[in-house]
Parts: structure tokens; sequence; C-alpha cells
């Protein structure tokens, strides 16, 4: 069996080949390209990519199945992207229809957190726990809940989404709400704490070292690189 994968996130967007053995896959390729308003040029473009991974590793359509992950909120039988905060444009989009019919193979979406808890559960370090948390930490902030060896959606397929959760009464916004989770623990988080760092310093005279263009153009890539390679350098004690 073969799985061709939709990952729609905030920032980018990927479609992946891979083949299941047992408990074990076997990645073949992966692409990604940015994420834009534009739900149907970033899914045609995925699908294109999609078309010749299957002509390249000889792959019949019949052995394989799309599945797709995006982040929230979807409709309760998990067919249509609702409009989720983090996807400006992809309002009620018939995601699970639209690939199906334009790959011609079966189809079916979760909530991207969710399919994360459930593939780490399946194949990786949550394997053969009876309980186990998944955070994703991307340019939003989600959570998969495994409990008593099922994946946990609750009523309507929005349980876990500890985002929401406001830590302090100000701070970084995210689901449209200052001081939240996802306001300091997120991609899109750690971008607004890092512009509004260089923006502290530019008045005082100095240059973030993560800053490498405009101010507008920091992204928390570059705050983990920065990170990074202060780690790596020689201490002076």
């Amino acid at each position: 069996m073969h799985i061709m994968g939709f990952d729609i996130g905030g920032t980018k967007c990927a479609v992946f080949l891979c083949r299941l053995e047992d408990d074990t896959i076997i990645w073949k390729e992966r692409k990604e390209i940015k994420t834009t308003s534009d739900w149907r040029e970033v899914l045609d473009t995925l699908c294109d990519y999609g078309e010749r991974m299957l002509e390249t590793h000889e792959v019949c359509r019949l052995d394989c199945r799309i599945g797709i992950s995006c982040g929230g909120p979807l409709s309760p039988d998990r067919m249509v992207i609702c409009s989720p905060p983090n996807l400006p444009g992809w309002v009620l989009v018939p995601i699970v229809s639209y690939l199906s019919d334009k790959l011609q193979m079966p189809a079916r979406m979760l909530n991207d957190a969710d399919a994360c808890a459930l593939a780490e559960w399946k194949y990786g370090a949550g394997k053969g726990s009876l309980h186990m948390i998944f955070l994703t930490f991307g340019t939003g902030l989600g959570a998969g809940l495994i409990l008593n060896g099922r994946l946990y959606t609750g009523a309507c397929g929005m349980a876990g989404e500890v985002g929401h959760i406001r830590l302090k009464e100000d701070g970084p916004v995210g689901y449209g709400k200052a001081g939240s989770l996802e306001g300091f623990c997120s991609g899109g988080g750690i971008r607004q704490m890092a512009i509004s760092k260089a923006k502290q310093m530019e008045k005082e005279g100095k240059r973030a070292s993560y800053q490498t263009g405009e101010m507008a153009e920091i992204k928390a890539k570059d705050v983990a690189e920065a990170a990074g390679q202060a780690m790596r350098m020689p201490q002076n004690y």
C-alpha cells in the first residue's frame, strides 16, 4: 500500500509519497511549496508534483490512497477546511473531494495534530503507549490526544486545542488572543516576539543577530538558526 500525503500548513504545504510495510514507513519523495491564499493554485501545484511522483516511482493508483493533514477548524465529517486562522483565504475548501477527483484516488483528512499523534503512536516514539499527547509547534500550535489506546477528538473534533489557553494578560497573539499559549510558543508567536525585540534593539543602536534583512522578513527559523550558531560558538569565561 502506498500513501500520498498532503500537509497543509500556514507557512508551507507539502506533498509526499511513501510505502507502508507492516509497521514501517518507507519514504519515496517529498516536495514543499509556499502557502498562499489561492487554495486552488496550491492544491493544483501539489497535485502536479504528486502525479510526477507516481510516474517516477511507478506506483499504480489502485495501490495508493491520499491522506491529508490540516490545522482546524475542519468540518465535523473532516471533509472540508472551514476557515483556519493561519490559512487566510481557505474558507469552506472541499479539499477531500477536490483531491480525490483530481487524482482519482480515495482521500481522507485529519486535523494535523491528530494525524501527527496517530502516526507517532503507531510508528514512532509513542508506539506501544496507552496514553500519549502530541504537540505541534508550527505556524500555529495544536495538540493530538491518544487516550486508552485510541485517538480522542472530542465531540466536534477540537479536543486538545491547548493553543487557546491564555498564559498572560498580554503578549504575542495566537488564535486572535494576546498572551495565549500559541502566541508564546508557535512559530508565528516567536516571530512576533523576535520582531518586537529587534525594534527595541534598533532604538538602542543595535542589531539583532537573527535579523539578516528587513525587519518584517524575520522568521522563527532565523531565531532558531542564530541560537544554534551561538551555542556552537566557544564561550569565554
